[in-house]
């Protein structure tokens, strides 16, 4: 079994340095880090749990929430997640919400009675009546994918996200756009898609705005009504959208198979963008905003990892970037 040494020695650095990697601390370089990274997977090492201080605690397990995993953008993050929990010798405890409020409360008392060391929280409308009780635990919490009044959080940048798929639409001569969202989960990001659409003389009518219940169209089989019932307003308006934001992936592509089936060429009749770049997106070849996933799990362990008291919260946003394929713009490669 490889030990402490055997990794400093294949990173080129000191065993001092290789610990301070392990125990997350912020003075080491984003170089160095990825070197004793790459030698602890080289060489299978498993750091000592009794040697990682993350807390006061000593459980050395961490507790995640998110939605669900049906959706790949959360198993990514989860991945990503586990990776850091890896290099830090902690465990990672993993529960799903499904978006409803109350599941998440007892999900939250439940991992903090397991003696979890820190949570890391994709959190329902429970975080505000939550929030004094955890702060009273001394757990360390940290929010992704979302913004928080209450605690550190790392999200990303999705009002950017959402303009950068409007100016796409209009680049490519699109003009009659509208949008699909979660009611109570992408509000801004439609008001900034909205927003941007209008800077170019233009506007989101009410009639092509759609809202559907949260998580409703995450769902693992059969059919998903509020989307079917979308894509029917859709086809039967006598003035059709020419281009259609979707709130993520997994909705994206349920509404393009479903107008595909119904007659509707995409992208010729209505180009589709949607959200996360999952592996969803590459395999259906399905415009979408990139979130660097790796990065928001790295940043959230330091979240949790800080001893230094603040006055104020942390709230770190990420850039993302859009990743054109053919659900937009219909690229044909001639041979000369």
């Amino acid at each position: 079994m490889a030990s402490i040494r055997d990794v400093a020695t294949k990173a080129g650095v000191s065993t001092a340095t290789v610990s301070r990697v392990i125990n997350n601390h912020a003075s080491v370089t984003m170089e160095t880090r990825r070197a004793v990274h790459e030698a602890m997977d080289f060489l299978c090492y498993v750091p000592n749990r009794n040697a990682v201080q993350l807390s006061g605690k000593c459980s050395g397990l961490i507790g995640v929430v998110v939605p669900n995993l049906i959706n790949p953008h959360f198993c990514e993050l989860l991945a990503s997640l586990e990776k850091e929990a890896h290099y830090v010798g902690k465990s990672v405890l993993v529960k799903t919400h499904q978006n409803q409020c109350f599941q998440d409360k007892q999900l939250v008392k439940s991992l903090i009675g397991m003696g979890i060391e820190a949570l890391i929280w994709v959190p329902t409308e429970a975080e505000s009546s939550l929030s004094e009780w955890l702060l009273s635990t001394g757990v360390h919490t940290a929010v992704v994918t979302q913004t928080s009044r209450f605690f550190n959080s790392v999200s990303n940048n999705q009002e950017r996200g959402a303009e950068s798929i409007a100016e796409h639409f209009f680049d490519i001569g699109r003009t009659r756009p509208g949008f699909i969202g979660q009611d109570g989960v992408d509000n801004r990001k439609m008001s900034a898609f909205c927003k941007k659409v209008l800077s170019y003389g233009h506007q989101v009518e009410k009639r092509h705005g759609y809202w559907i219940p949260k998580g409703d169209g995450e769902i693992n089989r059969g059919h998903i009504n509020s989307l079917d019932t979308i894509v029917d307003n859709i086809i039967f308006l006598e003035k059709r959208i020419n281009c259609l934001f979707i709130y993520n992936d997994v909705a994206a592509s349920y509404v393009i198979e479903s107008l595909r089936h119904k007659g509707v060429n995409i992208p010729e009749d209505i180009a589709v963008a949607s959200f996360d770049n999952t592996i969803i997106a590459q395999m259906m070849n399905i415009t979408s905003i990139a979130q660097p996933i790796n990065e928001m799990g790295k940043l959230a362990f330091e979240l949790i990892n800080t001893t230094e008291k603040k006055d104020h919260i942390d709230s770190i946003s990420l850039t993302t970037r859009l990743i054109v394929r053919k659900s937009s713009l219909d690229m044909t490669v001639t041979k000369i």
